[in-house]
Protein backbone atom coordinates (compact mmCIF):
# COMPACT_ATOMS: atom_id res chain seq x y z
CA UNK A 1 0.00 0.00 0.00
CA UNK A 2 1.48 3.37 -0.68
CA UNK A 3 3.16 5.87 1.52
CA UNK A 4 1.82 9.13 1.82
CA UNK A 5 3.94 11.29 3.97
CA UNK A 6 2.75 15.14 5.14
CA UNK A 7 4.53 18.04 5.78
CA UNK A 8 4.35 21.30 7.85
CA UNK A 9 0.66 22.50 7.99
CA UNK A 10 -0.71 19.56 6.42
CA UNK A 11 0.65 17.05 9.19
CA UNK A 12 -0.88 19.36 11.84
CA UNK A 13 -3.86 18.99 9.94
CA UNK A 14 -4.32 15.72 9.92
CA UNK A 15 -2.66 14.98 13.03
CA UNK A 16 -0.37 12.85 11.09
CA UNK A 17 3.13 12.68 9.68
CA UNK A 18 2.37 9.76 7.27
CA UNK A 19 -0.04 7.43 6.59
CA UNK A 20 -0.78 4.20 4.26
CA UNK A 21 -3.26 4.40 1.46
CA UNK A 22 -4.59 1.74 -0.67
CA UNK A 23 -5.27 2.63 -4.02
CA UNK A 24 -3.27 2.77 -7.55
CA UNK A 25 -3.46 5.99 -9.18
CA UNK A 26 -2.57 9.08 -7.48
CA UNK A 27 -6.10 11.10 -7.85
CA UNK A 28 -7.82 8.06 -6.02
CA UNK A 29 -5.40 8.26 -3.61
CA UNK A 30 -5.71 11.91 -2.78
CA UNK A 31 -9.20 11.17 -2.11
CA UNK A 32 -9.15 8.55 -0.22
CA UNK A 33 -6.38 10.24 1.93
CA UNK A 34 -9.13 13.50 1.96
CA UNK A 35 -11.79 10.73 3.11
CA UNK A 36 -9.46 9.24 6.46
CA UNK A 37 -8.41 12.42 6.92
CA UNK A 38 -11.61 14.88 6.37
CA UNK A 39 -9.29 17.63 7.92
CA UNK A 40 -7.73 18.02 4.74
CA UNK A 41 -10.65 18.78 2.65
CA UNK A 42 -9.95 21.86 1.34
CA UNK A 43 -5.80 21.98 1.97
CA UNK A 44 -5.18 18.97 -0.46
CA UNK A 45 -7.95 18.98 -2.96
CA UNK A 46 -10.69 21.64 -4.41
CA UNK A 47 -13.21 19.67 -5.09
CA UNK A 48 -11.36 16.63 -7.59
CA UNK A 49 -8.58 18.93 -8.40
CA UNK A 50 -5.39 19.71 -6.34
CA UNK A 51 -5.16 22.71 -4.72
CA UNK A 52 -2.78 25.17 -6.06
CA UNK A 53 0.80 25.51 -4.61
CA UNK A 54 0.29 22.27 -3.20
CA UNK A 55 3.35 19.89 -4.09
CA UNK A 56 3.30 16.68 -4.82
CA UNK A 57 6.51 14.19 -5.38
CA UNK A 58 6.42 10.58 -5.80
CA UNK A 59 9.63 8.54 -4.88
CA UNK A 60 10.85 12.24 -4.38
CA UNK A 61 10.22 13.33 -8.17
CA UNK A 62 8.10 16.61 -8.40
CA UNK A 63 4.42 15.68 -10.08
CA UNK A 64 3.54 18.43 -12.10
CA UNK A 65 -0.09 19.03 -11.90
CA UNK A 66 -0.41 21.01 -15.51
CA UNK A 67 0.60 17.84 -17.02
CA UNK A 68 -1.56 15.36 -15.34
CA UNK A 69 -1.98 13.92 -12.05
CA UNK A 70 -3.33 10.82 -13.65
CA UNK A 71 -0.44 8.67 -12.86
CA UNK A 72 -0.33 4.78 -11.86
CA UNK A 73 0.67 4.43 -8.29
CA UNK A 74 2.88 1.05 -6.88
CA UNK A 75 2.56 -0.45 -3.65
CA UNK A 76 5.95 0.84 -2.51
CA UNK A 77 5.87 4.54 -4.00
CA UNK A 78 6.12 7.18 -1.18
CA UNK A 79 3.96 10.13 -2.07
CA UNK A 80 5.01 13.17 -0.10
CA UNK A 81 2.63 16.61 0.12
CA UNK A 82 3.58 19.71 0.86
CA UNK A 83 1.27 22.81 1.88
CA UNK A 84 1.88 26.28 0.18
CA UNK A 85 4.96 28.27 1.80
CA UNK A 86 4.89 31.82 2.49
CA UNK A 87 7.15 34.01 4.08
CA UNK A 88 10.07 36.39 4.41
Amino acid sequence: MPLVKLYAGLRSAAGVKETHIEGDRLPGILSALVEKHPALNGAVLDGDRLRPHVLVTVNGRHIDPEQGLDISIAAEDQIALFPPIAGG
